[in-house]
């Protein structure tokens, strides 16, 4: 079987990416039954060293847009079929990345807005870096459809940017875990019927062995998703 070539723009930061990677690898063998190297999809990953960007997003936009277009255009002209990208904030740009390529780039808040339809949500917590809910990335586009988004305060999301933080430099661990969850339970008073973890570094820090409270992990989503692509 001949499959898509997956191009992955990650670097942002670099242990997400990483993650999203093995995701991949992972999912081929566990949907698929991948075993032998012809049984998984070509992939590219370019691991963009992004500056103007941080653990609380954007802070150069014009620097953080110029950057994400050469990476795209990059993983075009080396060969790749479609394109996702290992960071939530950056879809900012989506509209401009995707118009730059004449490839598929999956979006992977229209993929996890997908996923929470599925499941027939109404309200949901968002855990989230700074810059994301300041553009209002995932509020805008669940609530097209319905979905109430909750968001965090400002004690929680400074929370939250020093989980991001803690990931991006491997340094995670148990205070992570009671931080994260402590904000979800206080999203489930509020009447949310899951957390969207809508950054991805989020996933390094906790996932559904953690919690009997419902997570949808972004990474895993797209990652789904292109791989499902890559063999169409």
């Amino acid at each position: 079987m001949k499959f898509k070539t997956i191009g992955i723009l990650g670097g942002m930061g670099p242990e997400a990416s990483a993650h999203l990677y093995q995701k991949m690898i992972k999912y081929a063998q566990i949907k698929y039954g991948a075993v032998q190297d012809e049984d998984y999809p070509p992939i590219i990953l370019y691991s963009l060293p992004l500056d103007g960007f941080d653990e609380k997003g954007i802070n150069n936009h014009q620097l953080v847009k110029e950057q994400l277009i050469k990476g795209v255009e990059k993983l075009e002209l080396a060969g790749c079929d479609l394109i996702v990208i290992a960071c939530n904030t950056v879809h900012y740009y989506y509209s401009q990345m995707q118009d730059a390529v004449k490839i598929p780039i999956l979006n992977i808040v229209q993929e996890s807005l997908v996923q929470v339809k599925k499941n027939g949500l109404d309200k949901v917590g968002l855990f989230a870096s700074e810059s994301t809910n300041e553009l209002r990335l995932y509020e805008l586009a669940f609530e097209k459809e319905g979905i109430k988004v909750i968001l965090p305060n400002k004690n929680q999301q400074e929370k939250l940017n020093a989980v991001i933080e803690k990931v991006m430099g491997g340094h995670q661990g148990i205070s992570e875990i009671i931080s994260l969850k402590e904000i979800a339970f206080n999203f489930m008073l509020q009447g949310a019927q899951a957390i969207v973890m809508g950054c991805t570094e989020i996933p390094l820090a906790i996932n559904q062995t953690h919690t009997d409270i419902k997570l949808f992990d972004t990474i895993e989503i797209i990652v789904q998703a292109a791989v499902d692509f890559s063999r169409r």
